[in-house]
């Protein structure tokens, strides 16, 4: 199921990003473009501090880490840079609500596969799928653990295996009568899910 921002963050519907993409910074911040054109209930800007960010996007070329206050989001030591993927881990805190634990978003570090050769059409792709994950689709369990595979899609962005197609990346089910990715295609359940985090307009079953 998705996770909540911290409230303030998701009362403003705006995520600040921090790039640190090295050799992916272009297709970072094409991006962070991209993303905004989707409809989606969130919206993305570039933060000029790292301190002041809400996401901060870095390029690993092995098992790496981005600090958070005193402590750190890591890839952990099984990040493997030569194959095309992301990584996003999101920071949560537990908050007490009329009795009942609630886990709620206060970082998100995204790691980019800084060994790998990939089209500028892929590398789009990827940095939005981890977008959203850092958006809250992040598989939250109400304990504070984390089933990432729960948030994903059977269909656009958010499927969970991607394959090579062209210049481009698409579903591994190869579902026919689509063009690979980008143009982004966000599915239903993709968007029904954000806007359960960022506007409350809707619930949707896991």
């Amino acid at each position: 199921m998705p996770t909540n921002w911290f409230p303030r963050i998701r009362r403003a519907k705006q995520l600040s990003v921090f790039n640190k993409g090295g050799t992916w910074s272009a297709e970072v911040k094409s991006a962070i473009s991209l993303f905004n054109t989707l409809g989606l209930p969130v919206k993305l800007v570039e933060e000029k501090e790292e301190h002041n960010a809400n996401v901060v996007v870095k390029i690993a070329n092995g098992p790496d880490s981005v600090p958070y206050l005193a402590g750190k989001l890591t890839t952990g030591d099984d990040w493997d840079p030569r194959l095309l993927h992301g990584l996003t881990v999101n920071r949560t805190e537990g908050q007490r609500h009329r009795g009942t634990m609630v886990w709620e978003i206060v970082f998100a570090a995204i790691f980019l596969p800084g060994k790998v050769k990939a089209t500028q059409g892929q590398k789009q792709t990827i940095i939005v799928h981890e977008f959203i994950h850092a958006c809250g689709l992040d598989g939250g369990l109400p304990n504070g653990d984390k089933a990432r595979t729960q948030d994903h899609d059977s269909e656009g962005i958010m499927y969970d295996i991607m394959v090579t197609d062209g210049n481009g990346l698409i579903e591994g089910s190869k579902p026919s009568g689509v063009a690979a990715m980008p143009p982004i295609r966000v599915g239903g359940r993709t968007l029904c899910k954000l806007k359960s985090i960022w506007t409350d307009d809707e619930r949707c079953e896991e």
